[in-house]
């Protein structure tokens, strides 16, 4: 079998070891020699009052994992129930990485710059100019049921990017604005913390603890392998079978070569089985 992405499995006692040993299997490094100015992670944290958002100690865990290489901005960008700020702080992002030092960026607040797109949705964007600053970006979304795209995971997580805090004019294309999203802002990194999966059990959003973490630099292959970890086909998910067919991922199962050991492989499975069905729920 021919392999064209990997995703590596983390199963530790922390989310700090999961990272690492992670980290450690996949093929290739990041690029973080050279001229890398900042290392800019992601988050998952769109609403502090709902479920399904990125842990302080996988961001705690990642900020420490690579300070070393460069300054860390933990960004997110304001939304129509919270500015970044409020967001940052009701996670309690200032208390759990005061003492790293990192910076807690708020991108609506940034100047931006105007970067040409493929034009799926728009032919360009104006986004937070320090994305394009020789950044390295390290995406760290959940995993939640989302009627608009099936599967809210990785590329989902790229949404949070745009700077508007209203940001519905973009919904009723949301595909086509991630796909350009994907294409002008991919990721170096993606880290998928499972640490709970959301499922929508008869309206009521409720969290199943998975635990651990799926690692890729392909964020087509993390949202691909998630979602066939759900018992869903990627190639039934309009995002992911034209994100595959454009060339910006793998969405192929069986082109994704899983790396961990036979246990936490098979942990991830068994906890991922046992959401599948409500996840399904979710979605009809």
């Amino acid at each position: 079998m021919d392999y064209t992405s990997e995703v590596a499995v983390g199963l530790a006692r922390n989310p700090r070891e999961a990272l690492a040993n992670a980290l450690k299997k996949l093929s290739s490094p990041l690029p973080l020699s050279g001229t890398v100015k900042h290392i800019v992670i992601k988050p998952s944290i769109y609403d502090p009052a709902s479920l399904g958002n990125t842990t302080w100690e996988l961001t705690r865990a990642l900020v420490r994992t690579f300070r070393s290489a460069a300054d860390v901005l933990v960004v997110e960008s304001d939304n129509p129930v919270r500015t970044a700020e409020e967001a940052f702080q009701r996670f309690g992002y200032p208390e759990h990485l005061e003492d790293l030092q990192v910076q807690l960026v708020n991108l609506s607040a940034l100047p931006r710059k105007t970067i040409s797109a493929p034009g799926h949705a728009f032919s360009e964007y104006s986004l937070p100019a320090i994305l394009f600053d020789d950044a390295i970006l390290i995406n760290a979304p959940t995993l939640k049921p989302d009627p608009r795209v099936v599967v809210g995971g990785a590329v989902k997580n790229l949404f949070g990017l745009l700077p508007e805090a209203n940001k519905t004019v973009y919904h009723e294309r949301l595909t086509d604005v991630l796909l350009d999203l994907l294409s002008i802002v991919r990721p170096h990194l993606t880290v998928m913390d499972l640490t709970d999966v959301v499922v929508d059990a008869q309206g009521r959003m409720v969290a199943h603890r998975v635990g651990g973490l799926l690692v890729s630099t392909d964020p087509v292959a993390v949202d691909s392998i998630a979602a066939a970890l759900l018992d869903i086909n990627p190639l039934n998910i309009d995002l992911f079978r034209r994100a595959h067919n454009l060339g910006l991922g793998e969405a192929l199962p069986d082109r994704i070569r899983i790396v961990g050991t036979e246990h936490q492989r098979h942990r991830i499975q068994s906890g991922m089985a046992t959401v599948a069905a409500e996840f399904h729920l979710g979605l009809d």
